[in-house]
């Protein structure tokens, strides 16, 4: 791009498709904008159609008893118009769930492809991105231990990490505990705010963690919106989760110079006993997560589940 060239001078104008966005009631709905605009499209016809066989001097009156007929068929054209738009627009949302499920999952879902309209083209392409993207993302993770958003481990490092502390455990027949921290409302964050809110959020919950935890213990990122602490030969697990959701609860998030957002987290403590293993210990905290997102109350306060050893 030439110096000087404004940004928005590459990108083709939108026209229609703006003009039915500033429209309240389809803005942000794309089926809608294709079912207003068939409206538009078909039924200034018909209404002059109506009004002349209602008023004109010369339509017979046969002609006038026709008219529920005609409008019934038109109607169940008109439907079966709707149906058929909804389903030529299935290239189209599929790509944006697609890339949605991307950005909040990190996983790259198998679109149709072997379609070579435009439509067909949109998903192929859509399909290629998200494949490199994801192979970049592995690449670039195999070359640090480190989340480059956060600074804690990647979850590949952190599933390392893990080992060597069960090792170290069994080893030398002393216990640790492990924290499954899971973000509230994550996704909620990053529809409604955005995906730059959603990262300021997991920054500020990554400083939380680090400030409440100490030398000797590990924080690993383990999802988009989850992370795994290793709380290193610390007896006290309790306060330690209770200092740690404290901290999330007591200070908003500033996403914006105007708006501040509370962040509320679910969380899992388990302490690790010898013989258990990293894949079953893993499948408890889970549950034990899966109970303390469960027993929360929306928009109350964070809220830890503990388990033990032996608890199912």
């Amino acid at each position: 791009m030439s110096q000087g060239a404004h940004p928005e001078a590459t990108i083709p104008r939108i026209g229609i498709y703006g003009i039915f966005d500033r429209i309240p009631f389809l803005k942000g709905r794309y089926a809608q904008k294709f079912a207003a605009a068939t409206v538009i499209a078909v039924v200034p016809p018909l209404i002059i159609l109506l009004a002349y066989t209602v008023f004109a001097n010369d339509v017979s009156e046969t002609g006038r008893r026709l008219l529920p007929a005609l409008g019934l068929t038109y109607l169940g054209g008109f439907m079966a118009m709707l149906w058929l738009h909804q389903g030529l627009l299935a290239p189209v949302a599929m790509s944006s769930a697609a890339m949605k499920q991307y950005l909040d999952e990190g996983k790259a879902p198998q679109m149709p492809v072997g379609y070579h309209d435009d439509a067909g083209r949109l998903m192929g392409r859509t399909q290629y991105v998200l494949e490199l993207l994801e192979r970049w993302g592995t690449r670039i993770e195999s070359l640090t231990d480190l989340d480059d958003m956060t600074g804690v481990y990647t979850r590949r490092a952190g599933e390392k990490r893990l080992g060597e502390e069960i090792a170290r455990s069994e080893r030398d027949k002393t216990a640790f505990h492990a924290v499954l921290v899971d973000l509230r409302g994550f996704r909620r964050i990053r529809e409604d705010h955005g995906y730059g809110a959603g990262d300021i959020c997991l920054i500020q919950l990554t400083a939380d963690l680090i400030a409440n935890t100490r030398k000797g213990d590990w924080i690993a990122r383990w999802g988009n919106d989850r992370f795994l602490l290793g709380l290193h030969r610390n007896r006290n697990a309790k306060l330690v989760t209770d200092r740690i959701l404290h901290a999330i609860d007591s200070v908003p998030c500033k996403v914006a110079p105007d708006r501040e957002l509370a962040l509320r987290a679910s969380c899992a403590v388990m302490e690790y006993r010898l013989g258990l293993g990293p894949d079953m210990l893993l499948t408890r905290l889970e549950e034990a997560l899966t109970e303390a997102k469960f027993k929360s109350v929306p928009g109350g306060p964070s809220r830890a589940v503990f388990r033990l050893a032996g608890e199912h």
